[in-house]
């Protein structure tokens, strides 16, 4: 009796079935990895669908100058320093003021660059209370993505509203901003996309 025959066809034929068993496998895998892919590629464009351009939602300015030593002492525009302030004309869609950063731009396009002591933007309703500020140290670029603080009962959730002013304050710097083309970037974070932006004259 051929038993070395006998074991070398059932060896040729354990080797044939695993085959098929690996090509399934493969099969699956590549299956599983093109659903993800397709999964994500349909989520991201969802979500980009679903955003909606801040500039449906927000009109702002235009922005009046408020001239060195004319400004009251206050925590938005101290005395001496450089401010502007920008009326919020309109706001809807549930925006709010952790869907704002804002970004101060020298005619260039890029971020201004605070070059003394420190500059500020705040929004401020029409009481003058400072709902929402944030301090830009010198040499820092003029940039606010998030608030370092809030009046009482105020947050990132806090409605932005046609009751409401965004002041930026350059501080105490060695020269005027004003007519140096300068403007404020206001952009939508979150639910929101895009930009607004307001001219500082």
């Amino acid at each position: 009796m051929d038993q070395g025959g006998s074991r070398r066809r059932g060896l040729r034929g354990w080797r044939s079935a695993v085959s098929p068993i690996i090509a399934t496998i493969l099969l699956v895998t590549i299956a599983v990895v093109l659903a993800a892919v397709v999964y994500l590629l349909v989520e991201d464009e969802a979500r980009a669908s679903l955003a909606v351009p801040i500039g449906t939602e927000l009109v702002a300015g235009p922005a009046a100058p408020v001239t060195v030593g004319t400004a009251a002492s206050n925590p938005f525009c101290e005395k001496s320093h450089y401010c502007y302030s920008i009326p919020i004309d309109e706001a809807g869609g549930g925006l709010a003021i952790g869907d704002l950063n804002l970004r101060v731009l020298a005619s260039t396009g890029s971020p201004h660059i605070v070059s003394k002591n420190y500059a500020m933007i705040s929004i401020v309703d029409l009481r003058n209370t400072v709902l929402a500020s944030t301090q830009i140290s010198k040499n820092t670029a003029f940039v606010v993505t998030d608030w370092q603080t809030y009046a009482a009962g105020d947050s990132v959730a806090t409605p932005v509203s046609d009751q409401q002013v965004i002041w930026v304050q350059f501080g105490n710097t060695a020269a005027s901003p004003s007519h140096q083309g300068y403007s404020l970037e206001i952009d939508g974070v979150g639910a929101f996309t895009g930009s607004i932006s307001v001219t500082l004259p």
